[in-house]
């Protein structure tokens, strides 16, 4: 019996963390692979099944915000959250996270080169090889991070 380390993320998703490193100010931080029991807390009258997923589930990556409170949540799509299995994840996760108030964005690549962010109400597309769109893209994630910040401003008032 062996064990061997491995990569933490796969290529896509080194990619993916490249660029939203690139819309982020230095205040915000990007951290990967994260549980939701890290960054969310239980409400005890939480359905069972997804008190079940809560502790088992995690998020490809968090933006938080200098303070280290969650700002947005994205995660990388592929073509195996198309099963329905995948699809009942994504659906509980982004029910949890509805619940705790953090902000979600999906991101796929379509189309040979055509990176989506979307969300429930809104979807930006962005060109990878002739770069057309990206500051709506980068427009997007910033927006996520500011209305957190500004939420905490505001409850400092």
């Amino acid at each position: 019996m062996s064990v061997k380390s491995k990569r933490l993320i796969n290529p896509y998703e080194e990619r993916m963390l490249e660029f939203l490193q690139t819309c982020i100010e230095v205040n915000y931080k990007i951290h990967t692979q994260v549980s939701l029991c890290q960054f969310c807390e239980l409400d005890s009258s939480l359905d069972w099944q997804l008190r079940k997923f809560f502790f088992s589930s995690s998020v490809d990556a968090l933006i938080t915000d200098y303070d280290f409170k969650p700002c947005l949540v994205v995660e990388f799509q592929s073509q195996y959250h198309d099963s329905p299995e995948a699809k009942e994840r994504d659906r509980k996760k982004a029910a949890l996270l509805a619940i705790a108030g953090v902000p979600l964005l999906y991101s796929r690549v379509k189309n040979f080169g055509l990176l989506h962010l979307y969300s429930k109400d809104e979807e930006i597309v962005f060109n990878l090889f002739t770069g057309e769109r990206r500051e709506n893209a980068k427009a997007l994630i910033r927006k996520y991070c500011e209305q957190s910040a500004c939420c905490d401003v505001l409850a400092a008032w």
